[in-house]
């Protein structure tokens, strides 16, 4: 079976005069039909499992027990008080789902004589009531339905029934929720600067060197226990959360013994088994792992001062800057001789994963431990892409990429007292890419025949030790709840000899040749401590207060250094392009004759370090005006730090304080039970990045374009107002509409810079005077059949977004006159999803179609009205997911994904300007449970 957690708690409150019991016979029902293999635990005792007939039994002794059920997709306390002599029956009945609050029934066993029960006639059952209490922490529908705030949730079910592989690709099913990249999401047409996400309550590092945003294609699916997308800022939250809050939860305790086995394997029918571009690569990269093959050669950087100069003359004219010409050859040929592109089969894709669990007694109490390991391999091509950009490259390009995910998760955890917990969550995450791309085709500004080779390999890790705790304090009058986190937190970015080179006109430029190392690595502290205390006053009204404390301090070191060539003074070679790269040209014997020599191109400001901190408190309260009536009120305060050194020039490091109160307020009406409308204003706040508020010059990673910082980047500050109507038609069926509308005052825009020539392609910030930002989400998810045997039921959720940007005066001149009141850079105006489930339940079978859907959205502004901004254009994603429970031990599931294989394209001026396709995906796994 699915893992499927499902939290609902249960009291229930026996009003008897004087019930004595001596035995317990419990049933458990799923509709008509008894539940085999259930687990029943007493007070904590285990009692084995449920017969055919969903029976389990028990003496029991007067006063209050607890028998817990519990399953791979079950987890349900039930309370009960019984006296000395007489024996219960409880009746548990689910309907449809084991996820379904189910009904109770308590009444004297039938086994007791006539003459038993007229002989204690003071025992008899008079009336009994039963109070269901919900409590949906796991439960997409209980989550969003009972969340303060407007909330979509995805919880476990979602997550492994759709099939998806990441929280990336997860996210895009989300209403208002898009996914640039595979990576970063946008929320309501924001992007990363006006999202705040976090894993286990606490912020995360990045590992892109100019972004803020968290690579979200990092956290797999298997170790997650649900994800909440919070879209109307609260108090609790970072006080950047604009668009929304990401709220990664990874996978808890068990509820009893799990123990899984799984592989999948996939083949994409556009190029499995035929030839793809690749490069040389290392033994050990199939694990994930260079082996050493592309590490700096040692003394390089002591000769060349960091990778910043490399002069060649005689070294007894000047000892310090002068190299001799022996010398800068022994360095060059200390570089491995690898340029080459070759062809190689694509293999099929394929992983494996394991999971292991327990819950175990320790005396009263209860721990636990779950460990899971997981390996992927996937291989991406793109076949032959055209470019048709008449301001830049018309002509094709190739590019093939492999992907090694390798991921650990360690969760161990002790649970005492009525609620008490604290768990040590560990995540050791890993991802490599080995791209290989060849781009050849015509400058159309410069009529230059262009031919260009990327080598690039890249590990990113995410490593994360949490420890978090809940605490309950009894009082007279109220439960106090703690609940406290803390954890330590790195990423890291290796780049290790990325290559890349150009043939102009056919032969070999050595201005554009580099090889660059670059690593990222980020290490985060974060402290977080929330307090709740609950006040009754009057007959029917609460006020829930919630105060916090947080203290967050991230510290990133960035190392970067480029090398290229240049001409010796010995030019009897040809650099022309039917030359191989390894064998004729950068031979070691060139370097040492002096027809090749070392460049040293790092710059100053390549390598930097930064600090960022943040420090907050906040108080929110929730009041139940009754059983129809919420309103919450709070303020945050957040003091935001940040610092940027350049190790190798000081005067161009620079400083950010920012501090403010953020307030917030809510109100929610349930005229019935079955709606709910709410309302909410905040006020929010966006910081600009690091690299942003950088004065000096620095690259790209990916594109290698200049990017020009701004350090007269201002703060940007949001207001906010929220409204959502929702209408359940069930506990698990639903549609919402919410509108929604944001004020941005000075938001900072990636721009074009005010510069000629290479430069002018480069890319610069600027904060420009206003943003207005509307829109409408709707989302609804319905049984159309719910039938004993099977439902069909369908989802989806559609999203209007439509944003107007009042542009600077210097972005006004650049852009033109005409791109005034243009939209927010990556935002679409539709975004849409769809639905249809199929659940056969005697032969436990589910079919899903998805369908996803955004509109055409800005990938880069351009220079003048003339030209326009680039747009990735609108694209619709098909995916079928089918899946089987063969006995109770064996699930398979089959998925195709990315069905009609849409193009990928971009356009400007409404012309294309690139297309290619990712093909299809036909994958099939299998999933083994030990019993």
């Amino acid at each position: 079976m699915k893992s499927i957690a499902v939290y609902v708690g249960l009291l229930l409150s026996l009003v008897t005069q004087q019930v004595v019991a001596a035995n317990v016979f419990l049933t458990v029902f799923l509709d008509d039909t008894p539940l085999r293999g259930i687990a029943v635990s007493l007070d904590k005792k285990t009692l084995g499992l449920t017969d055919s007939g969903g029976s389990a039994s028990a003496a029991i002794t007067a006063g209050r027990h607890t028998i817990m059920l519990t399953d791979d997709d079950l987890s349900y306390p039930l309370e009960f008080s019984s006296g000395t002599d007489e024996d219960l029956e409880i009746t548990v009945t689910f309907t449809g789902s084991t996820g379904n609050a189910p009904a109770i029934s308590i009444i004297p066993s039938a086994a007791q004589s006539a003459a038993e029960a007229i002989t204690l006639p003071s025992t008899q059952i008079e009336e009994v009531f039963v109070l269901g209490v919900f409590k949906p922490t796991d439960d997409a529908a209980g989550v969003e339905r009972y969340a303060t705030t407007i909330t979509n949730a995805i919880d476990v079910a979602q997550l492994e029934r759709f099939g998806d592989s990441d929280v990336a690709a997860a996210l895009n099913r989300v209403v208002g929720v898009a996914v640039t990249d595979n990576k970063y999401a946008t929320v309501r047409g924001l992007d990363g600067r006006y999202i705040s996400s976090s894993l286990n309550g606490l912020l995360m590092p990045s590992t892109d060197p100019q972004r803020r945003d968290v690579q979200l294609d990092l956290f797999p699916i298997n170790i997650l226990g649900g994800i909440e997308i919070q879209k109307s800022y609260s108090p609790d939250q970072l006080a950047t959360t604009t668009g929304g809050s990401i709220k990664i939860v990874t996978k808890g305790l068990p509820d009893s013994r799990v123990h899984k086995l799984s592989g999948d394997v996939g083949v994409n029918v556009d190029f499995t088994g035929d030839d793809v571009l690749s490069h040389r690569h290392s033994e050990t990269e199939l694990l994930g792992f260079d082996n050493g093959l592309r590490d700096l050669p040692s003394g390089v950087l002591a000769a060349t001062n960091g990778g910043t100069s490399l002069t060649v003359c005689d070294p007894a004219i000047d000892p310090v800057r002068c190299t001799s010409q022996l010398g800068a050859a022994q360095l060059a040929v200390n570089f491995q001789n690898d340029y080459n592109i070759e062809e190689k089969t694509a293999n099929p894709d394929f992983g494996l994963g394991w999971a292991f669990g327990d819950r175990l007694a320790a005396g009263d109490n209860e721990w636990g431990y779950y460990l899971a390991l997981d390996y992927d391999r996937k291989t991406s091509d793109r076949g032959v892409a055209e470019l048709t950009n008449p301001l830049d490259t018309t002509g094709q390009y190739r590019r093939a990429e492999v992907n090694v995910a390798v991921n650990g998760y360690a969760v161990v955890g002790y649970e005492y007292g009525a609620a008490n917990e604290i768990l040590s969550k560990t995540s050791l995450l890993r991802s490599t890419d080995h791209t290989t791309r060849f781009e050849e085709g015509v400058d159309g500004r410069e009529e230059t025949v262009i031919d260009r080779a990327i080598l690039q390999y890249v590990e990113r890790q995410f490593f994360s030790q949490a420890v978090t705790g809940t605490n309950e304090f009894e009082t007279d009058s109220a439960t106090h709840v703690m609940d406290w986190r803390m954890a330590y937190s790195q990423t890291d970015r290796d780049e290790p000899d990325r290559r890349q080179y150009s043939y102009f006109n056919g032969n070999l430029s050595t201005s554009a040749f580099e090889r660059r190392w670059s690593e990222l690595t980020e290490d985060s502290i974060d402290v977080a401590v929330d307090y709740t205390l609950p006040l009754q006053w009057g007959n029917y009204n609460v006020t829930e207060i919630k105060a916090g404390l947080l203290w967050s301090d991230k510290d990133r070191e960035v190392s970067l250094y480029r090398f290229g060539i240049r001409q010796g003074d010995v030019r009897d070679i040809s650099l022309g392009i039917d030359q191989d790269l390894e064998n004729d040209v950068l031979t070691y014997q060139n370097f040492v004759l002096d027809r090749f020599r070392l460049a040293a191109n790092t710059t100053n400001t390549d390598s930097y370090n930064s600090v960022e901190e943040i420090q907050a408190y906040y108080i929110n309260t929730n009041t139940e005006l009754g059983d129809q009536w919420s309103f919450g009120l709070g303020a945050r305060y957040e003091d935001f730090s940040q610092e940027l050194e350049y190790p190798n020039e000081a005067e161009a490091s620079n400083a950010l304080e920012f501090n403010d109160w953020y307030p917030a307020a809510s109100l929610t009406w349930r005229p019935a039970d079955e709606w709910q409308a709410r309302i909410g204003w905040s006020e929010t706040v966006s910081y600009p990045g690091i690299i942003e508020r950088s004065e000096s010059l620095s690259f790209d990673p990916e594109t290698d374009d200049p990017i020009f910082g701004n350090p007269d980047l201002r703060v940007s500050t949001i207001e906010n107002l929220d409204a959502r109507l929702e209408y359940y038609f069930s506990d698990t069926e639903s549609v919402s509409v919410a509108v929604f509308a944001k004020k941005i005052d000075q938001p900072v825009e990636q721009a074009i810079p005010d510069a000629s020539g290479s430069a002018a392609r480069g890319i610069t910030f600027r904060n420009q005077e206003s943003a207005d930002l509307f829109g409408v989400e709707v989302d609804i998810n319905k049984n159309v059949l719910d039938r004993d045997n099977y439902v069909f039921w369908v989802g989806g959720n559609v999203s209007y977004i439509d944003s107007e940007v009042e542009l600077s005066q210097d972005s006004l001149r650049l852009e033109g006159e005409t791109a005034n009141g243009r939209a927010l850079q990556g935002q679409s105006e539709w975004l849409a999803n769809f639905q249809l489930g199929f659940d056969h339940y005697p032969t436990e079978q589910k079919l899903t179609l998805l369908v996803n859907y955004f509109d055409d959205r800005i990938f880069r502004i351009a220079r003048g009205a003339q030209t326009g901004p680039e747009f990735e254009s609108a694209r619709m994603l098909v995916d079928l997911i089918y899946s089987k429970l063969i006995g109770e031990a064996i699930s398979v599931d089959a998925t195709v994904k990315n069905l009609f294989n849409e193009d990928v394209a971009f356009s400007q001026n409404g012309t294309q300007i690139e297309r290619f396709q990712t093909g299809t995906v036909f994958e099939i796994g299998l999933t083994y449970e030990f019993f």
